[in-house]
C-alpha cells in the first residue's frame, strides 16, 4: 500500500507575486496599498484589485521593519470586567480604525507589577503608542518609558500628556443634588489610584462650603473590586449615626453597595440616597436605575487616539476638547424622611 504524502501547505502570496502580476515594482505595490497619491489612481486600483484576488496579506513584521511603525497601540486596562473601560475602549478602537491602526489591550486587574510588564513587553513590540487610563504606576516609572513610545493617560492629570473631564465639577453637582434633597450627613466611597484626590475634592470643597460634616468618620475606601462594596455597605449600617446617603467612587461599587443593602432589608432610596458616578449602561436598568454622574467616556477614548497621534507625530500637543461630566439624576437618590 502506498503511503500518501502529507497536503502541500500553500505557499504565502508575497508582494513580488503581486507585483508581478500587475507588471510593476515590488516598491510601487507597497506604496500602492498605502494608498500613496505617488501612484496614479487607475494603478493604484488595478494592484489593489489584484492584491485582493490573490488573498495578500502583508507582512507586518517585514512592514515595520521598511515604516519603523507597526500600526499598533498598546492599552493598559486595570479591569476588563468593570463597564467603565467598556465604552472608553469601544471609543479608542474606533478612533484607531481612522488611522488606520489596531488596538493590543492587556489587563492588569490593578496590579503595579502587572502593568509595568504590560507596558515594558509593548515597548519590545515596537507599538506606535500606549494609552494607559487610570494607570497605577509612578511618574517616574512613566517617565523612563515615555523617552522610547509616546504615552497618553486617561483620568490622570498629574502625568504631563494625559485626556480628562474635569472630575471636579461632576462631582459637585452630584453633592449639590444630594444636598439639595436634604441630605446633611452624606458619606464618600474614594477610590484607588491617582485619580482618587480631584473627586473627593469636589465632595469636600461643596460640603465645607455648606459647613455639612466631611470628616474621616464618612469616608469609606474602595479597592475597586465589585466583592469589596459589600463589605463597605455592611459598614455603613454600622455607622452612627448612620448617612443618608453615599455617594459612591464609581458605578460598579453603587450597584454593589445597593444590592448588599437590598438584602440587609434596608431600602433604596427610602432609607438611605445611593449615587454613583461614570454613568456605565447597566445603571440605567438596574432596580432602582441609578442617580450617577455621566462620563463621555467614548468620547475620552477617541480624544485619547488624537491626542496620541499629535505626540506620536513630534508634536507638543494641545488639550484635546472634551465634553464636560453631567449630573443624571434616577430613583436610587430622594428626599430624605422628616
Amino acid at each position: 500500500m502506498t503511503e500518501r504524502s502529507p497536503a502541500a501547505i500553500p505557499r504565502r502570496v508575497t508582494i513580488k507575486d503581486v507585483a508581478r502580476a500587475a507588471g510593476v515594482d515590488p516598491s510601487t505595490v507597497t506604496r500602492a496599498l498605502q494608498g500613496s497619491e505617488r501612484v496614479r489612481q487607475k494603478t493604484r486600483e488595478k494592484i489593489v484589485a489584484i492584491a485582493k484576488d490573490m488573498d495578500y496579506v502583508p507582512n507586518q513584521a517585514a512592514r515595520t521593519l521598511v515604516t519603523q511603525r507597526s500600526h499598533l497601540i498598546g492599552l493598559v486596562i486595570p479591569d476588563l470586567t468593570n463597564p467603565f473601560f467598556a465604552d472608553l475602549s469601544r471609543g479608542i478602537d474606533t478612533e484607531a480604525k481612522q488611522h488606520g491602526l489596531n488596538v493590543l489591550i492587556r489587563n492588569t486587574d490593578g496590579n503595579r507589577q502587572v502593568e509595568q510588564a504590560a507596558i515594558r513587553l509593548f515597548v519590545e513590540m515596537k507599538v506606535d503608542g500606549i494609552i494607559a487610563p487610570a494607570s497605577r504606576c509612578s511618574r517616574k516609572f512613566y517617565q523612563s518609558v515615555s523617552s522610547s513610545v509616546p504615552i497618553v493617560h486617561v483620568n490622570r492629570d498629574d502625568t504631563e500628556h494625559h485626556v480628562c473631564c474635569d472630575r471636579e465639577a461632576g462631582t459637585r453637582a452630584m453633592v449639590e443634588h444630594l444636598i439639595a434633597l436634604g441630605h446633611r450627613r452624606i458619606a464618600f466611597v474614594k477610590g484607588p489610584g491617582p485619580a482618587a484626590a480631584a473627586k473627593y475634592e469636589g465632595y469636600r470643597s461643596v460640603m465645607a462650603a455648606n459647613f455639612l460634616p466631611h470628616g474621616d468618620e464618612l469616608l469609606l475606601r474602595f479597592s475597586g473590586q465589585l466583592e469589596h462594596a459589600v463589605v463597605l455597605a455592611r459598614r455603613v449600617l454600622r455607622l452612627e449615626p448612620r448617612p443618608t446617603a453615599v455617594f459612591a467612587w464609581n458605578d460598579l461599587c453603587a450597584l454593589g453597595m445597593m444590592h448588599a443593602l437590598g438584602q440587609a432589608g434596608v431600602r433604596v432610596p427610602e432609607d438611605i440616597s445611593i449615587a454613583g458616578h461614570d454613568d456605565v449602561a447597566v445603571a440605567a436598568i438596574s432596580n432602582p436605575a441609578l442617580t450617577t454622574v455621566h462620563w463621555p467616556m467614548f468620547e475620552l477614548g477617541r480624544a485619547s487616539v488624537t491626542y496620541l497621534q499629535r505626540l506620536g507625530s513630534g508634536e507638543t500637543p494641545s488639550r484635546v476638547s472634551v465634553p464636560a461630566p453631567t449630573l443624571t439624576v434616577r430613583d436610587s437618590t430622594g428626599q430624605v424622611e422628616q
